[in-house]
């Protein structure tokens, strides 16, 4: 491996972190993603502090009618507050973590294998346009790459320096990640693998009951909740996460299904889709990692980090494939640095030879030319929190200062966002269950704006209603002020009731 002198050691460090930093802080208040969910957050975290209200259960999962656990709000939380209950607070959190995941990959392959294959490895993964956009907004699943990749470092450390006390920090960061998102159950297959492949087997057991014993620590708050509720959430999640496939494993099409998944995987972190790079980069990596797994076999600190860079690339694309819904970008989270692990491991290979190791750093260069032509920035920022926050102000300015319900008209958002900022102004609408009251301010974000008979609860709970006020907003926004129609008995102070 090239020799390279300390000091510039630490100016490419310094420009490494610089560049990690900017993708992930540079305007992003005004790139941020602020809608319902990011609101239902925000009205959560917000009262824990305001109204003392420490909540035991996290953010509803997206699919599998069940709840995540409380960490990411606990984490997140104090963001928030310390931004004065700016909802770009919880997104300085997740950007730190980000920063922390790119620092962490760097650690961890300059232990295994050197500087250099470290440093290039992370430059990519510091600019991959999908791991930066999630690197830059509050959600749940967010931190989840940082809490995988520092649960397998700790596997490890574990096995390499044959120390018990690692596995405890495996099943602590385990703990944490999968109350970020359920998918991330599959780092058990994945590190047991690991672990069984490299371990003595008699010790085992007290790998396991040190793991276990971490995982209690930081997956309890979740764990109290269902034992003293009787456990609501722990048949559904069991379901979700071992459902059938679709996929149809046969001898015929298994290694065409990893590698059509392989090559989705690729194609979303680069956002280079329908060509036929990323399903080249696939086998590379994979053929790549297989080959430097058979020229190390005589190292055994090789063996470990070419069979962890390989089991958690390949055994994450094959666990996702018992998966029968449809897949998302973020469900990929849990191994999100895998294939830059594995292409470290490749780089230390190609780097005993010069010509290959010309190759390498030609390779490097052309993918962060790809990620760099993908970037966030090519795109114009939201500003979707300024511009909620402005709508709220002009909810508030309709009302008159009088009580008021409120609604809103959307194809895919709920009303979160906007409630957020209302209570934040210590103007909170008061829910139809709670009473009726004289008029309803309605916020229309779909293309068609008629409030007059809408479906929608808020809506036709309110009773007959009529236009008093109508304003178009430059972003193709309207906001509606209704009142009761005179011609009916106004149910004004009076609670609407659901399904009457």
């Amino acid at each position: 491996m090239t020799k390279v002198p300390n000091n510039y050691k630490l100016i490419i460090l310094l420009v490494l972190i610089t560049v990690t930093a900017f993708f992930r802080f540079w305007e992003i208040r005004n790139y941020v993603v602020f809608l319902g969910d990011e609101g239902r957050d925000m009205i959560v975290m917000r009262n824990i502090f305001v109204e003392k209200n420490l909540p035991f259960l996290g953010p509803t999962a997206s699919v599998g009618g069940f709840y995540l656990g409380p960490i990411y709000y606990w984490m997140a939380a104090p963001f928030l507050l310390l931004l004065q209950f700016d909802p770009v607070g919880p997104s300085y959190f997740v950007a730190i973590i980000g920063v922390a995941t790119v620092l962490l990959l760097y650690k961890f392959l300059k232990e295994a294998i050197g500087f250099w294959p470290a440093v290039l490895s992370s430059f990519l993964y510091a600019v991959a346009p999908l791991i930066v956009r999630y690197s830059r907004s509050s959600w749940n699943p967010n931190p989840l790459p940082f809490f995988a990749l520092l649960m397998i470092y700790f596997i490890f450390k574990g096995i390499k320096d044959k120390k018990l006390l690692y596995f405890l920090g495996a099943g602590a960061s385990f703990g944490i990640a999968i109350q970020l998102h359920y998918l991330a159950s599959i780092l058990i297959a994945i590190t047991g693998l690991i672990v069984v492949f490299n371990s003595n087997l008699k010790k085992l057991p007290s790998i396991a009951f040190f793991s276990i014993i971490g995982f209690s620590i930081t997956f309890s708050p979740f764990l109290l909740f269902e034992i003293r509720h009787g456990f609501p959430n722990f048949n559904t999640i069991i379901d979700f996460v071992t459902r059938g496939t679709t996929a149809g494993f046969t001898s015929a099409n298994f290694i065409s299904l990893i590698s059509s998944l392989g090559n989705t995987f690729l194609e979303e972190i680069s956002l280079v889709k329908g060509t036929l790079g990323t399903k080249i980069f696939f086998w590379f990596l994979t053929l790549g990692g297989i080959l430097g797994f058979y020229l190390n076999r005589n190292s055994n600190d090789k063996i470990l980090i070419f069979s962890i860079g390989l089991i958690w690339f390949l055994g994450g694309i094959l666990g996702l494939r018992f998966y029968s819904g449809q897949i998302y970008d973020y469900y990929f989270g849990f191994m999100f640095p895998a294939p830059f692990i594995l292409f470290g491991l490749i780089l230390y290979v190609m780097w005993k030879k010069f010509i290959l190791r010309l190759i390498g750093i030609v390779l490097s260069i052309v993918l962060i030319v790809f990620f760099l032509d993908n970037a966030f920035y090519k795109n114009p920022p939201n500003r979707i929190i300024n511009q909620t926050s402005q709508i709220a102000d002009l909810v508030i300015d309709k009302t008159g200062e009088d009580p008021y319900n409120f609604a809103l008209i959307s194809e895919s958002n709920s009303d979160h966002a906007y409630r957020y900022f209302l209570e934040l102004r210590d103007k909170k609408p008061i829910d139809l269950e709670t009473m009726v009251t004289e008029q309803l301010l309605v916020v229309c974000e779909s293309k068609k704006c008629e409030p007059l008979g809408h479906p929608v609860w808020e809506i036709a709970g309110f009773g007959r209603a009529e236009i008093a006020q109508e304003q178009d907003l430059e972003y193709g926004i309207k906001v509606f002020r209704l009142i009761h129609w005179p011609g009916v008995p106004s149910p004004a102070g009076k609670p609407a009731i659901k399904g009457s």
